[in-house]
């Protein structure tokens, strides 16, 4: 695989790091010439289309690459995404929602369509991807195609003057849904599982087939949870009680299916792997357990109505779960090296994740209790937005130095 493409994706993680450091700057009054909801679209477009997407696809890509023929495709792929990404990043830090940036993001679902074909062409040529891992990683393919449902819904939302109804939002939690609860979750799962046969592990597939079809199917219902906020009827509660249940016990179900052999896992891959494998677990069970707990009327309306809450639930999935996910197989397959420079920018990467949790929950939980803001929240927060970057930075900076594991 062209040691350029690792380069590109820490590219674009580096970029939704900065920008991220970009709006924690704004509550000091430093008189920045671009509206904070331009940067704020940017780097949310860019954090899942550009870094998670382009991530989840070098895993694949490297899986492959030894006996891939349509090199040139794959290589053409990664290039038309990147440039597409960029170019739709900068045009919502120029206009925000407007013409050209809608312009890109609606080619950018064209190049996931694309994406989408020559992943599922490959997978049905590999005889060494297990036909489980396979169905994961064609469930994911089906989300990311349904999860293009909400974009365009938006253009029809807006042209027929409703966007400042419920519908709007809806629309845009139904791609955010699929996008990190389906593609994402579904595609890195069966990349990792994948990953795991060719070193040798053995897995229980019982738990892992039970723990798909149980997720898949409640994939469905499980957007209900996110809509909670709209009053659309009992019969939208149950959907999402049943959603959510079912998505609970689907991870239980595919963590203690790894956990069942992470005593082997350990001896396969390197320290860091093995560490940052053991957190995304971790966060994936907690994930699932907030969710579940939106089941609960009163808890989900303090949830819905707590800004912080969402920004916390938001950077728990997508900075916590998938980009240690991806962090994790990057140094499964040797992109990031064994040394103690990539061990510490991790570490100092978590540290920044784990104070920027700690302070969006916590200014949440006193939000409830009717408590003044924490002292130096805004310091903290921006504090835990400049580690993020620095950390990515030196891992970006080991990834020059690869190893083969």
């Amino acid at each position: 695989m062209p040691r350029i493409v690792i380069h590109l994706t820490f590219f674009f993680f580096m970029i939704s790091a900065l920008s991220g450091v970009w709006m924690r700057l704004f509550p000091f009054n430093l008189n920045i010439a671009i509206e904070y909801t331009n940067i704020l679209h940017g780097h949310s477009h860019l954090a899942i289309l550009g870094w998670a997407f382009l991530g989840g696809l070098l895993v694949f890509l490297t899986i492959i690459w030894s006996s891939l023929k349509q090199k040139k495709e794959a290589i053409a792929l990664v290039i038309t995404l990147f440039i597409t990404s960029l170019v739709m990043f900068m045009a919502f830090i120029y206009q925000g929602y407007d013409v050209f940036s809608i312009i890109m993001s609606t080619v950018h679902i064209f190049v996931e369509y694309w994406a989408a074909i020559f992943i599922y062409r490959q997978v049905k040529k590999r005889s060494f991807i297990h036909r489980l891992d396979a169905l994961y990683i064609k469930g994911a393919l089906i989300a990311l195609v349904i999860s293009s449902i909400g974009p365009f819904a938006l253009g029809f939302i807006s042209a027929n003057g409703l966007k400042d109804t419920y519908l709007f939002d809806m629309a845009i939690y139904f791609y955010l849904h699929f996008q990190y609860n389906g593609w994402l979750f579904l595609f890195l799962i069966g990349t990792f599982t994948v990953i795991l046969r060719k070193k040798g592990i053995t897995l229980s597939n019982n738990l892992l087939k039970t723990g798909f079809w149980l997720y898949f199917i409640a994939l469905f219902p499980g957007y209900f949870l996110s809509i909670l906020w709209v009053d659309l009827g009992n019969w939208s509660h149950m959907l999402a009680t049943i959603g959510s249940i079912g998505q609970w016990i689907a991870v239980l179900s595919i963590v203690i299916a790894y956990w069942m052999s992470f005593h082997f896992i350990q001896k396969t891959i390197p320290k860091l792997a093995a560490i940052s494998l053991s957190i995304t677990l971790l966060l994936l069970v907690a994930k699932s357990t907030m969710e579940l707990g939106l089941i609960l009327p009163n808890l989900a309306d303090l949830v819905y109505e707590t800004r912080g809450i969402i920004i916390g639930y938001l950077h728990l999935t997508l900075l916590g779960f998938v980009s240690i996910f991806i962090l994790s197989l990057f140094s499964m397959l040797g992109y990031i090296p064994r040394s103690q420079l990539a061990y510490r920018g991790f570490m100092i990467f978590f540290i920044g994740f784990c104070l920027n949790e700690a302070l969006l929950f916590v200014d949440g939980l006193w939000e409830w209790m009717y408590l003044p803001s924490i002292p130096f929240y805004t310091e903290g927060l921006l504090v835990a937005s400049t580690l993020l970057a620095f950390g990515i930075l030196i891992m970006w900076y080991t990834t020059s130095k690869r190893t083969k594991v």
